[in-house]
C-alpha cells in the first residue's frame, strides 16, 4: 500500500466519525427540544384548567332556609319611665329655752318621739322638761305670778295628773302644790320655784326630734341655744323632673314606699332655676304619701329614696310575642304569620320594651320573625 493510498483511508475515516458525531448531537437536541415543547404544553394546560377552577362561581346550595320562628308566651308590657323621689322633713327648733351652763346629759335621741311633761335632757345636772305652748320660758314662776306662761305650766301639770284645778293662768296655792311635787318626782329641791330654764315650750306635741347640729354633752349653753330640733307636719315626697327627661305632671307616679306600691300624683310643681322641675307628691285623696307610716321615713333626705315611676302606658299581660314579629297590611292592620305561612289577624292590646301583648293569638301557638334567615328559634 503507497503512501497515498493510506493517507485517503484516512481521511475517509475522519470524515465518517464527523458524521457519526455530527448526527448524535443532531439526535439528542431534537429529543431535548421536543420534551421541553411538551413540558410548555403542559404547564399551560393546567394554567387554564386551574384559572377556570379559580373564576368559577360557587356551585349554589339548593337546601332551603328555614325563616327564625319564636312561641307565643305570656307575658306582661309596658311603658314607663323611671322618677327620682325623696322625702325631706320640715324642722325647726323645738321651742326656746332659757338654761345657762352646761348639758350634763340627753335624754332622748334622734328619731325618738317625746310629749309634754317628758325630761329631755339636763343643764348643771337639772332637768329639762318639755311642755305644750306658743309663749317660751322668759321667767321664773312662784305663786301669785299670773300670765299665759302660767296657764301653760298649769296645762303641763294637768297632763300629769299633779294639777286638778283649770288652767286660769293664776299661780294659786293648789299651782304651788302640784309644781312641789313634780319637782320632788324629779329629785331636786321643792322651792316651789320654776325656773326659766326648767321648762322647754314647744307648739306641736308630740314630735319627732333630732339632736340640733353641734349639739352633744358637755357643750355650753346658753338661753335661746336649740339643743333639739322637732319635725314639723309630715314629710314632703319630692319627685324630680330633670332637663331633657320631662315628666308629664298630669300623670300619676307610682312610688314604693315600704315595699309597697303607692300611686301618687303633683300636687304642685315648680322650677328649681337650673331648668329641673320639683313636684311635690301626694296620694290622689291629698293625704300625705306615708299616710300613717310617717315616722318610718328617714331623718335625712339622703336616706329617704324611693324607687318611683311614671306609668305612660299602663301595663297589659296576655299572649305576647318580640313586636318584630307583628307585621302591618296594606290597610294598617297587624297579623303574624305562622310555622305554615298562614296569616293571623291580631290586635295589639299593649306593647312595650320590644314587645307586644296580642289578642287572636295563644300561648304555645309558634310564628315567624318576618325577613329572618337561618335555623329556626
Amino acid at each position: 500500500m503507497t503512501d497515498a493510498t493510506h493517507f485517503l483511508k484516512l481521511r475517509n475515516v475522519s470524515l465518517l466519525l464527523k458524521e457519526s458525531k455530527r448526527g448524535y448531537t443532531m439526535k439528542h437536541v431534537s429529543k431535548g427540544l421536543v420534551g421541553w415543547v411538551a413540558a410548555v404544553v403542559v404547564a399551560l394546560g393546567a394554567g387554564v384548567v386551574l384559572g377556570r377552577w379559580a373564576f368559577m362561581p360557587p356551585a349554589a346550595d339548593n337546601k332551603a332556609l328555614t325563616p327564625a320562628t319564636v312561641t307565643v308566651t305570656e307575658m306582661t308590657v309596658g311603658q314607663s319611665t323611671p322618677v327620682a323621689v325623696s322625702a325631706e322633713w320640715t324642722m325647726a327648733p323645738l321651742g326656746i329655752g332659757a338654761s345657762e351652763g352646761t348639758l350634763t346629759s340627753l335624754k332622748v335621741a334622734t328619731g325618738d318621739t317625746v310629749k309634754a311633761g317628758q325630761i329631755i335632757y339636763t343643764v348643771d345636772l337639772r332637768p329639762v322638761t318639755v311642755a305644750q305652748g306658743e309663749v317660751p320660758a322668759f321667767r321664773d314662776l312662784e305663786q301669785g305670778d299670773s300670765g299665759a306662761d302660767v296657764a301653760q305650766l298649769q296645762e303641763m301639770l294637768i297632763a300629769k295628773d299633779l294639777y286638778h284645778g283649770t288652767a286660769d293662768g293664776y299661780f294659786s296655792r293648789p299651782t304651788l302644790s302640784a309644781v312641789s311635787a313634780w319637782h320632788k318626782s324629779m329629785g331636786i329641791e321643792q322651792d316651789g320655784i320654776v325656773h326659766a330654764g326648767d321648762i322647754v315650750y314647744a307648739e306641736h306635741l308630740p314630735s319627732r326630734v333630732l339632736i340640733a347640729d353641734d349639739i352633744a354633752v358637755g357643750t355650753r349653753i346658753h338661753p335661746g341655744d336649740p339643743v333639739l330640733k322637732a319635725l314639723i307636719g309630715t314629710p314632703r315626697f319630692i319627685a324630680v323632673s330633670y332637663s331633657g327627661n320631662a315628666v308629664d305632671t298630669s300623670l300619676p307616679i307610682e312610688v314604693t314606699f315600704n315595699g309597697e306600691p303607692v300611686t301618687a300624683i303633683v300636687a304642685e310643681s315648680n322650677d328649681d332655676g337650673g331648668g329641673n322641675t320639683l313636684m311635690d307628691l301626694t296620694r290622689e285623696d291629698g293625704s300625705p304619701l306615708c299616710a300613717d307610716a310617717c315616722d318610718d321615713v328617714p331623718l335625712s333626705s339622703q336616706e329617704a329614696v324611693y324607687p318611683a315611676r311614671q306609668i305612660m302606658v299602663p301595663p297589659v299581660t296576655g299572649p305576647g310575642v318580640p313586636a318584630a314579629a307583628v307585621q302591618l297590611d296594606a290597610q294598617g292592620s297587624a297579623f303574624v304569620v305562622d310555622q305554615n305561612g298562614t296569616s293571623i289577624p291580631v290586635t295589639i292590646l299593649g306593647q312595650g320594651q320590644g314587645s307586644a301583648v296580642l289578642e287572636g293569638v295563644e300561648v304555645g301557638q309558634i310564628v315567624v320573625l318576618p325577613n329572618s334567615d337561618g335555623e329556626g328559634s
